[in-house]
């Protein structure tokens, strides 16, 4: 079902068309994210368009200490969430959601289209254990280890990350902003919902209720 908050005049091309080019250096407060292709040591490399659907698994994500959680159900719990676009957004047609056919994989997110420079906030609590940068696929990403789930945020504009690896963030905290780096022919944000570890023995899964609950205004 597609659901939206008033975007005016807003026509976005979720499906990717064409590759940016790496900048020389990362945008200052973006953690020194890598250029184009290349992994940052440690950490996994998106490779896929259209909000990063695919991903190699040939750096992977280092071992850290996570809490025990259980399995999250189709409602979130443990405390109130916050959508995670502090503004109009369109959640787009059948192509931009879950499972959604991409050439050679499936879509693992939401695209959530929005004006350029939009407010990107994390829906609930926990740490930030990625920042990086990849030219052909994700562009600039966030993934967050939330407290029920694992979030991550891709395409977010050059500039506007505003958190760093290993910082606790808070419910609401804004992380950056919507952009289209990466491939991407249009600003949007591509959301992704892991339970468990993402790319760390964790599966995406189809963050479109969660969101839908999130965007009404009994959600808080």
């Amino acid at each position: 079902m597609r659901f939206r908050l008033a975007l005016p005049a807003l026509a976005v091309a979720l499906a990717a068309s064409a590759a940016w080019g790496p900048p020389a250096a990362a945008a200052p407060g973006e953690g020194g994210g890598a250029a184009s292709d290349t992994p940052t040591a440690g950490q996994p490399t998106p490779s896929g368009g259209s909000g990063g659907a695919a991903y190699g698994q040939s750096a992977p994500k280092p071992k850290h200490r996570r809490r025990h959680r259980a399995q999250p159900t189709s409602k979130a719990t443990g405390g109130v969430h916050r959508f995670p676009i502090a503004g109009a957004f369109d959640s787009g047609g059948p192509d931009a959601g879950f499972g959604a056919k991409r050439p050679g994989h499936r879509h693992q997110g939401q695209d959530l289209a929005a004006a350029s420079g939009t407010p990107v906030v994390a829906p609930y609590r926990g740490v930030v254990t990625a920042v990086r940068y990849q030219a052909k696929g994700a562009g600039r990403y966030v993934v967050i280890d939330g407290e029920d789930y694992d979030y991550v945020f891709m395409h977010l504009r050059t500039g506007s990350i505003v958190v760093r690896e290993g910082e606790r963030v808070r419910t609401g905290q804004a992380i950056g902003e919507v952009g289209s780096t990466g491939e991407s022919s249009g600003p949007h944000l591509h959301f992704e919902l892991w339970v468990g570890a993402w790319y760390d023995g964790g599966h995406p899964v189809d963050p479109l209720p969660l969101l839908q609950q999130w965007a009404s205004p009994a959600s808080g």
